[in-house]
């Protein structure tokens, strides 16, 4: 990984945690959440970490969750995803339109934020989004001012993150048909739950029964 960036990465956490001696980190158990606690259990004082849940109690994700906890010994609060309250208030793969949801309070991601903030505490988060995530994700970091949430990685590569992990000898987490979620209703995420963690789609089709479409249309198409 290029070493003017890691010093930098370095210095501006070293920064932070002059006038912030705890801070709580996004953790989804993806490669950057990884990451991203590495970097804050070296440098903080005291950290906390929180996971978005997109379908509560998924043993997959658990078992991520549990690595970090066994590893760090930090503790990890659990808040549903603010994407969660749209799938059910627009019906996404559920019944939504037809059972009244349109009361649903629709929250940004902000709005956990200061939840978390209030549960802990502790006045900042360290989430491990980046620049090179998305066209969705640049756009994010140019409308989102909220100035409790610093972005360590927002101008890592992916080839910097991986760098890191192996040089700190931490696994290379499965993300394939993951999100920043742990796990979400997009087709990959879907497909891969399925076929990987079936005892978890089944807890997935209990929110979201019309998900098992996904898996249907692969029988019936092939793809």
């Amino acid at each position: 990984m290029e070493y003017v960036l890691f010093t930098k990465t370095i210095e501006e956490l070293k920064e932070s945690a002059a006038s912030h001696d705890s801070v709580v980190v996004g953790f989804s158990g993806g490669k950057d959440s990884w990451c991203c606690l590495d970097l804050c259990m070296k440098i903080f004082k005291n950290v906390k970490a929180f996971f978005m849940y997109f379908i509560p109690g998924l043993e997959c994700v658990e078992v991520e969750l549990d690595k970090a906890r066994q590893k760090y010994g930090v503790e990890i609060l659990q808040y549903p995803h603010w994407l969660l309250f749209r799938c059910i208030k627009y019906g996404i793969f559920c019944d939504g339109h037809w059972k009244g949801s349109q009361g649903i309070w629709e929250p940004k991601i902000n709005d956990i934020h200061k939840a978390i903030i209030a549960d802990t505490g502790i006045n900042l988060i360290c989430q491990g989004a980046k620049d090179s995530d998305s066209m969705w994700r640049r756009r994010y970091f140019t409308i989102n001012h909220f100035d409790r949430v610093v972005y360590p990685l927002k101008k890592w590569q992916k080839i910097d993150v991986l760098s890191y992990l192996k040089i700190n000898n931490i696994p290379l987490p499965d993300s394939s048909g993951k999100s920043a979620t742990g796990i979400d209703l997009s087709t990959p995420s879907l497909l891969w739950l399925y076929d990987k963690h079936p005892e978890d789609f089944k807890k997935l089709l209990q929110f979201f029964p019309y998900a098992e479409a996904v898996i249907r249309r692969r029988e019936y198409y092939g793809k």
